[in-house]
């Protein structure tokens, strides 16, 4: 059986041309992909699932209102540490939690023991951990801190590419192997591009 890979974090550039980015995902082997920042005009492209994405800013308490996003993946993001201790106010009110550099630098304990009790899923973007060919270690030493969680499952994990455009799309293979790298068990990394993706998919109401 073919792995189902997905990435939920695609938000292209100013006048990228999003048929052929979505043509490369499709060619790298994702079945599904979330677009953020540009409007999806249909919800399926040569067989690749397109479902658009919504990101708020977390400032402690949800937004009061959904109109017109019941077929949207929400998203809320994480800049200061001290918001991830008020997270259960998001649950049933998101998919995913982004967790920003800033407030990755300021996680302690009590943070990440907030997050397996808020049972939402965490985001990793590769954009973050990776840029200009180099690796962000700081941002890598404070993810480090949130992998036996993820390895035990006490803590759900998607990895996304946050591409712009079609170079910025990663083979999920090659994103397997880096979560491997990292600390992950296989069968764990390959959950961060299959398993839990899909499992949202179902939450938003798209099917695969």
């Amino acid at each position: 059986m073919l792995n189902t890979y997905v990435d939920l974090n695609i938000k292209p550039y100013k006048n990228v041309d999003l048929s052929n980015l979505l043509r490369i995902a499709s060619k790298l082997g994702y079945v599904a992909v979330a677009i953020e920042g540009v409007d999806v005009v249909s919800n399926e492209f040569n067989r690749l699932k397109v479902l658009p994405r919504v990101t708020y800013k977390y400032m402690g308490k949800p937004i009061t209102t959904y109109e017109g996003l019941r077929s949207h993946l929400i998203v809320y993001e994480i800049d200061q540490p001290t918001m991830i201790k008020a997270l259960t106010s998001l649950r049933g009110r998101c998919h995913l939690i982004r967790i920003a550099k800033d407030a990755l630098t300021g996680i302690r304990k009590k943070h990440i023991n907030a997050l397996r009790s808020c049972r939402i899923p965490i985001e990793l973007s590769v954009k973050e951990l990776i840029s200009n060919n180099s690796i962000n270690y700081t941002y890598l030493k404070n993810f480090l801190k949130l992998l036996p969680y993820v390895e035990r499952g006490d803590i759900e994990l998607v990895v996304s590419s946050y591409a712009g455009d079609e170079y910025e799309l990663i083979h999920p293979i090659q994103l397997i192997a880096l979560l491997k790298e990292l600390g992950l068990s296989e069968l764990v990394a390959i959950k961060a591009l299959t398993g839990v993706p899909m499992k949202i998919l179902r939450m938003v109401g798209s099917r695969v």
